[in-house]
């Protein structure tokens, strides 16, 4: 209990911190929502009066002489101020809602970015993105219904209970005061471990229920062809059970409350009625039971947010975590220039994902122009090198280029000089174009186009009406996986990179494409750039001067393909068998 709670403070405090110039606006909120609400217990103040007037029940408080357009006058005087306070109140607080959520929405993104592409990449992106985007929208419950609301409830009940004791004595105050604390401080308390447990699980349920449906969307065309459409549906029915479990739990809870709220407020009235009918005091009490149904509503407001901000909070907790989350790598504080080209050498190279070591001991020289393949079974840490080259993963050993350390120099430049194309080629929603550039600049639409012919892309181009501006994703043009490949690739081409790591990137092309791509890389290859590729297809692996085999993580055997295969006990010649003939030499 007391980690959850140091948790939701810490929480609270990040909200705070990160909306920090939106405080004063915040503030402004609180006072407009207190004007508000004092404006309504004017009102019926007002009306209680009236009402005595018209009963002939003394009060004290009516200036003879009061005559009912004075009263009816301030009645519609405070009703338009009440008006315009709760219009105020409600453009400013949901004004400083959207720009919190604003604000947060770029501290997650920026968060997000710290960890690509490596940490996000091992996350399911629409599944992360989808909690994600309906987290921060959840939060806005923080920021617009609970701090305006709670102060006015304190400011409020403070007020009437000093107006009361001050002009009708302790006893009637006291009636009040016990009354807002049950409703505004007991009652909300009742259950809220099993609201925030329920908060939680509805949470994590609808994140599971938006991956679900993101990956079920974006796979639609396979479940279909598998048929199966049904276990993918009972698992949604399990998420939405757990959901519905976690309503009636919560819905459970909310009727307990609203039970004991209303069992309050009779019995204030009840004890009012004894207290002050028995001295013949009905003009009071007349005023005193009109003020406290405004009274009471405002602390009511209490239990009302307390169930959304549990919700809110455990939404908050994620976006917390995750914006908080220790980076992936570590940049330096003074880099170092990278050369335009160079020698990348890698010595002992050791990757480690929480306690297990996935690379261990990797050594190589890639040289300017030359091709080096790295080859092995799933897991056996190729794409942790990948990674660890791009500094998208903290490694240990030695990795320079051109003599500089990848760890003295800065992230910007070294992923200009280093660029991993990898396997799931990821396409923004936007133009092609945008999607080419993703933010480069000084690259002509002509050598976009240029590559996108070379690349066997240049029909398909022609045939789009918009060009470069054909909108890509959702309800606009549609690639294939091989396409997509192939717009990743030119995308790493149009920059120029000193090495290009390509993992698995040619995986979902035919034998066409692929040969055109090949073609592309040996160009570029002549002309310096060094090329580390990883791939399970063994038959385009004869360009490679050196074939790296990795199992569990170390270089078991290396030497040039037709070598490793002349040796028919070696991992890379059983690995070849059902190849052989297309990668040895006709």
């Amino acid at each position: 209990m007391h980690t959850q709670k140091t948790s939701t403070l810490k929480t609270v405090a990040w909200l705070l911190g990160s909306t920090r110039d939106l405080l004063p606006p915040l503030l402004l909120a609180c006072v407009l929502a207190c004007a508000t609400r004092l404006a309504s217990l004017g009102i019926y103040v007002i009306a209680g009066l009236g009402l005595a007037k018209a009963l002939q029940l003394d009060t004290g408080l009516l200036p003879a002489g009061t005559g009912w357009g004075m009263l009816a006058a301030a009645v519609i005087v405070l009703g338009l101020a009440k008006g315009a306070l709760r219009y105020l109140e409600q453009y400013v607080g949901h004004r400083v809602a959207f720009l919190s959520l604003a604000r947060l929405r770029n501290r997650m993104y920026e968060a997000f970015e710290r960890q690509a592409p490596f940490t996000a990449g091992t996350k399911n992106s629409g599944g992360m993105l989808a909690k994600t985007t309906s987290d921060i929208d959840k939060v806005e419950v923080f920021f617009a219904h609970t701090l305006p609301p709670a102060v006015a409830a304190v400011v409020v009940s403070a007020l009437a209970t000093w107006g009361t004791w001050s002009l009708f004595g302790s006893e009637p105050a006291l009636v009040l005061l016990a009354g807002y604390v049950l409703i505004g401080v007991l009652i909300p308390a009742i259950g809220v471990g099993s609201l925030r447990s329920s908060a939680r699980s509805t949470a994590a349920a609808r994140g599971v229920q938006n991956q679900l449906l993101t990956d079920t969307l974006a796979g639609i065309d396979v479940i279909h062809g598998f048929n199966a459409g049904k276990p993918v549906m009972e698992s949604l029915r399990g998420s939405l059970q757990q959901t519905r479990q976690a309503a009636r739990s919560t819905g459970s809870w909310t009727a307990v409350r609203a039970t004991l709220t209303q069992l309050v407020i009779w019995g204030s009235l009840l004890t009012l009625f004894v207290l002050l009918g028995s001295a013949r005091e009905f003009g009071t009490l007349l005023l005193l039971c009109c003020a406290l149904v405004p009274s009471y509503e405002a602390v009511r407001a209490v239990d009302g947010f307390i169930l959304g901000l549990q919700d809110s909070l455990a939404s908050a907790r994620r976006l917390h975590a995750t914006a908080a989350a220790s980076h992936p790598v570590h940049e330096t504080a003074n880099p170092v220039p990278l050369p335009a080209t160079g020698t990348l050498r890698v010595s002992d190279l050791c990757v480690e994902f929480e306690g297990y070591r996935a690379v261990r001991g990797v050594d190589f020289d890639l040289e300017s122009g030359s091709l080096i393949a790295l080859v092995g079974e799933s897991g056996s840490g190729k794409s942790s090198i990948a990674a660890a080259l791009v500094r998208s993963v903290e490694a240990e050993g030695m990795a320079s280029f051109a003599g500089v350390q990848l760890e003295d120099a800065s992230l910007a430049q070294l992923r200009q000089r280093i660029i991993l194309v990898s396997q799931e080629a990821v396409m923004i929603r936007g133009t092609l174009r945008e999607n080419l550039l993703l933010g480069a600049e000084g690259i002509s639409d002509a050598a976009m186009e240029a590559v996108l012919e070379e690349l066997g892309m240049g029909p398909w181009l022609r045939k789009q009406k918009d060009g470069l501006q054909t909108r890509l994703g959702d309800r606009f043009a549609r690639l294939s996986g091989g396409q997509r490949q192939r717009v990743a690739l030119a995308r790493a081409l149009l920059r120029q990179p000193a090495v290009l790591i390509l993992d698995e990137s040619t995986s979902a092309l035919d034998a066409s494409s692929e040969q055109l791509v090949l073609d592309a890389v040996e160009r570029r290859r002549a002309e310096g750039m060094a090329v580390l590729m990883i791939s399970h297809r063994l038959s385009i692996l004869k360009r490679a001067q050196s074939v790296l085999v990795l199992r569990d993580g170390q270089v078991r055997e290396r030497g040039a393909a037709q070598e490793l295969l002349a040796d028919e006990q070696s991992l890379f010649s059983r690995m070849s068998v059902r190849e052989a003939d297309r990668i040895l030499p006709s």
